[in-house]
């Protein structure tokens, strides 16, 4: 067996109970803040819970740095026009969007908890005035409708770490790709379904608690193949990020889509 698998693999192996062992501690923390915050029923709600718990997590290891700012950066950078940015959490990655090509945002969080930060994040990015937080999923038809987003409406769509979380993932993509006008193009950077060896046991295994520690995020999800079933693509290129090999516990895809022009 190579050195390099080896490598990937022992790091797997590591990096798996260390992020579970996170989760869990941080589970009391989430209570006493569901506490804090009036809500001691919410404690024994499993949806509540695990949304306050990843919210801990998320504030604590969120933050892009080295390889993960650069492909965050590499993605973000590349929006244009009227853009869906899906899932900015606390606003880790907004600074990344280049105003001179875009002319409106709409933020995609349905985690509410992270909405202080988030517009923080915003007003710092100077994106205040073209920047809109919306508090509910993609899935919610109805209230994207009232602010303009409907098919054919987004030139640009963002999805950094967020599409492994979100609600029935399939039919999700194929709302997306209706979202797009079409030459619209849909930014990936997400982490996804290791590509065989060990990893893919440790994936299936930590999944079995991972979802309700980290706020819904599944582990194995194959989110290449349900974009490039999701419609007809113009441009399809989606790889490993540089220097993933696609058998790390956590691998990740990079790359964008175009939709088809009619």
């Amino acid at each position: 067996m190579p050195l390099g698998l080896d490598m990937t693999l022992l790091k797997s192996m590591v990096l798996a109970p260390v992020l579970l062992s996170m989760g869990i501690a941080s589970l009391p923390l989430a209570a006493i803040s569901l506490i804090l915050r009036g809500e001691p029923f919410a404690v024994f709600n499993k949806n509540k819970l695990s949304e306050a718990n990843f919210t801990l997590i998320w504030r604590l290891i969120g933050k892009p740095s080295g390889d993960d700012f650069k492909f965050s950066q590499q993605t973000i950078s590349q929006a244009y026009g009227i853009v869906l940015d899906l899932g900015p959490g606390t606003g880790f990655t907004v600074c990344h969007f280049d105003r001179s090509k875009t002319t409106k945002i709409f933020g995609i969080e349905p985690n509410k908890n992270f909405h202080p930060a988030l517009k923080k994040a915003v007003e710092e990015a100077g994106l205040a005035d073209i920047y809109t937080i919306i508090g509910t999923g993609v899935e919610d038809a109805e209230t994207l409708k009232s602010f303009g987003i409907e098919e054919g409406s987004i030139d640009s769509i963002v999805a950094c770490k967020v599409l492994c979380s979100v609600p029935k993932p399939k039919e999700m993509a194929k709302q997306l790709y209706k979202l797009l006008v079409p030459g619209g193009q849909m930014l990936v950077y997400e982490h996804v379904k290791a590509k065989g060896g060990l990893s893919v046991f440790i994936q299936d295994l930590s999944n079995i608690i991972w979802p309700f520690l980290m706020g819904g995020c599944e582990l194995q999800r194959p989110t290449e193949a349900y974009l490039y079933g999701a419609g007809d693509w113009e441009v399809k290129d989606l790889k490993p990020a540089e220097g993933f090999n696609g058998s790390e516990f956590i691998t990740f895809t990079h790359g964008k889509l175009v939709k088809a022009k009619l």
